[in-house]
């Protein structure tokens, strides 16, 4: 099938990159086969390039295979959440995550900061910890904007990597330097919205969470 949406090619001869182990972990934890991934590729693509709603599109498996990893490959979630994602792209919000360039010199002062960041080894499951150091953002020099924009470099990056889509990823940080003032950062209206969106839209399997 010819796919005229296609931002990139549908590569339709994936191969599983991984050995046994993780496998048998997508088998476990996600129902995914090999037979069940060809058939829900094939299927999204077909979907997509019939979707009056989606204009352009990703058609590379990677891209729709951190949704369905991140929704256990049902279907109809998956789909939801693709329009979603696609969707929220063309709001004000969305439009942060269409210029995602960690040299962008506020963002990459951040990165030098230490804001957030995936720490170099995984944990003894293997997962990806994403570290956090809130209290360095200061209020006085960068914007809400700014921290959006970090988020969305981090969460894309790692979500493109199949071993962290299977695996899922840590959440961990520390809150020194936190302060009411931080609280004028968002609305109650923008808190509520972003952190409904994150959970709904953004393709990543939040596996734990630890603070101190």
């Amino acid at each position: 099938m010819k796919y005229t949406k296609a931002l990139t090619p549908a590569d339709e001869d994936y191969k599983f990159p991984f050995g046994e182990e993780l496998r048998k972990l997508a088998e476990e934890e996600l129902g995914e086969t090999d037979a069940r991934r060809d058939h829900a590729l094939q299927m999204l693509r077909e979907w997509a390039e019939k979707n009056p709603r989606i204009a352009k599109i990703r058609m590379d498996s990677n891209f729709f295979l951190k949704f369905l990893r991140a929704k256990k490959f049902s279907i109809p979630i998956v789909q939801d959440t693709i329009e979603r994602y696609i969707l929220l792209r063309r709001t004000r919000d969305g439009q942060l995550f269409t210029r995602l360039d960690c040299r962008d010199p506020k963002v990459a002062k951040l990165l030098d900061l230490g804001y957030m960041f995936a720490l170099p080894k995984r944990d003894r499951n293997g997962r990806r910890v994403i570290f956090y150091r809130p209290g360095v953002f200061d209020l006085n020099e960068f914007i809400n904007e700014d921290m959006l924009r970090i988020h969305g470099i981090c969460y894309e990056t790692l979500a493109h990597d199949e071993e962290n889509q299977i695996r899922g990823v840590v959440h961990a940080g520390v809150g020194t330097g936190i302060g009411l003032q931080y609280l004028t950062l968002f609305s109650i209206k923008e808190a509520v919205r972003i952190a409904k969106n994150g959970e709904r839209i953004i393709p990543m399997r939040h596996r734990e969470m630890h603070g101190c």
